[in-house]
């Protein structure tokens, strides 16, 4: 049973959006694009990833996508995806590279080569993978629960990408295609034959498990060393992500396709929310959505029914309220 679904994370979030508000002329632009397609393709790696888990029995396994727990050090460690059942727990690494991947054990390396000849190096996720393994290790005894087997896989989303590996095989059991995780699932099940969890062990751990996980912050503008002026402002188009519309009788029309809608502005206030800060006021509202009368801004933070504090002139609006 999927305890945890999949949702889009905060950083592809982020870059989406910073991607609709960034000048196309921008010595940054290109860092912009590439990091965006590389989430992006990350994200469908593991959208891949829940076709397959479809298969595992459902009253038998819990599944958790991206879970970020508290370590025993003040920081935090995240797993793509946990299984676990009353015999044991898997934890999963999506890795979503084209073209030839090679894992080199002896150098701790991971090395893609893409179908042009060019040639990239990244962390070894073998390393990565078992630090997870041992940081989980430590929270499960810390939260008191009983220890049980835990098992690292590294899937390969993409089925065209060709693996491959130096040294001993036996090294490289952990590492498979999307295509053959539910096998290599079935392969712990039929070595264990002794439950760790009873069901009402399992019921504490899912419920300590979405209570523990805390979501990632992420200030994109910090990270990339942008400064707020350098946002485009204005309602985007949620058709075509044209910038900026048109507001008219009411409602904002895309001079670029035509869409129209009353409630364009909830999307552009998300964008906010990712870039500048999760809370809004009157006057800022005004400006990010360049609304020039301060009663149509006042009148689209009422209907929001956001959470606020403060008087009506200094009310701040919070804007992780909204329903999405």
């Amino acid at each position: 049973m999927i305890r945890k679904p999949l949702t889009s994370p905060v950083r592809l979030n982020s870059f989406e959006a910073l991607s609709r508000r960034f000048p196309k002329i921008h010595p940054k632009r290109e860092q912009v694009d590439h990091e965006l397609y590389s989430r992006r393709s990350g994200y469908r790696g593991e959208q891949s990833l829940q076709y397959y888990l479809s298969f595992l029995p459902e009253k038998e396994y819990n599944i958790f996508h991206d879970l970020r727990l508290p370590n025993h050090v003040g920081t935090f460690f995240q797993i793509d995806a946990l299984i676990h059942c009353s015999y044991f727990f898997t934890l999963i690494d999506v890795k979503n590279h084209g073209g030839t991947i090679q894992f080199d054990h002896h150098f701790n390396q991971f090395i893609q080569t893409h179908s042009n000849g060019k040639i990239k190096a990244y962390e070894d996720p073998t390393s990565q993978i078992m630090r997870q393994r041992s940081q989980f290790k430590i929270w499960l005894e810390k939260n008191k629960f009983p220890q049980s087997p835990i098992y690292p896989l590294i899937i390969v989303s993409n089925p065209s990408t060709i693996i491959e590996t130096t040294g001993n095989p036996q090294n490289y059991q952990h590492i498979t295609h999307s295509t053959h995780i539910i096998s290599k699932i079935e392969e712990f099940r039929k070595r264990h034959h002794v439950e760790h969890f009873t069901k009402n062990e399992m019921k504490r751990l899912t419920n300590r498990l979405l209570k523990q996980h805390t979501p990632e912050t992420f200030d994109i503008l910090h990270h990339l060393n942008i400064r707020p002026e350098e946002i485009l402002t204005g309602v985007h188009c949620p058709s075509c992500s044209f910038l900026p519309m048109t507001r008219y009788y009411g409602k904002w029309v895309c001079p670029s396709c035509t869409f129209s809608s009353s409630t364009a502005y909830r999307d552009s206030l998300l964008d906010y929310s990712l870039l500048i800060k999760p809370t809004i006021t009157n006057k800022e509202l005004r400006h990010f959505l360049q609304i020039p009368s301060r009663n149509i801004a006042t009148n689209i933070l009422n209907s929001m029914n956001l959470r606020h504090i403060g008087s009506t002139k200094g009310r701040v609006y919070d804007l992780s309220s909204m329903k999405k």
